[in-house]
């Protein structure tokens, strides 16, 4: 590349710099020296990402692009995701494998999901009564938040005897939506928390 436009910048990408990364592909402990002498004579710079970065890049490779990419192939996109790679112009970024595990891979969607406020888990108390459920279910549901799950939790709890806590995780458009629907609880009576 560098010899057929001499212009181009070259930034290479590290993961793992704590001794662990889901980047697993290009973790090593010490780089050789043949690797090394190569890296710096043609590479213009060398950046660090880690593992937050990592998975906010497969979540947004899968989800636009729609391809599966390892750790160790979204670092690129990762790096400029935080802004991490200067310059102007056009970019490239090679994506290099699509060795994930599949549970690896779901634990990074469901943890990006999060992150982008597509998951929102809330925890609040309702009067525990026939109907206060479906009541609260039917407000959400007006305000379009998607219900995948609902937990009731009245025993080894410290609540009022006429009360039931109840956890609900739900799917949401963004964190904005997450915000909209929590103000809109709040202003429906209930006390609620986010979870994290």
């Amino acid at each position: 590349l560098r010899a057929e436009h001499p212009d181009v910048r070259i930034v290479g990408v590290q993961a793992g710099l704590d001794g662990f990364t889901i980047a697993d592909g290009i973790f090593v402990k010490h780089p050789g020296e043949l690797t090394m002498s190569i890296l710096n004579d043609v590479l213009d710079e060398l950046v660090d990402v880690d593992d937050e970065l990592i998975s906010e890049a497969i979540v947004l490779l899968l989800e636009r692009a729609k391809l599966v990419v390892e750790g160790a192939g979204a670092v690129g996109v990762a790096a400029l995701l935080a802004g991490k790679v200067g310059g102007s112009g056009p970019v490239a970024v090679v994506l290099s494998g699509g060795n994930i595990d599949p549970t690896l891979l779901i634990s990074i969607m469901r943890h990006g999901l999060t992150l982008g406020g597509r998951y929102l888990v809330i925890r609040t108390r309702i009067p525990d009564r026939p109907g206060e459920l479906v009541k609260l279910l039917s407000l959400i549901a007006e305000a379009r938040g998607n219900v995948v799950s609902v937990e009731h939790h009245r025993e080894g709890m410290d609540i009022p005897v006429a009360e039931t806590e109840v956890e609900l995780t739900l799917i949401t458009r963004d964190q904005e939506h997450c915000t909209l629907l929590l103000d809109q609880m709040r202003s429906w009576g209930y006390e609620v928390e986010r979870l994290k």
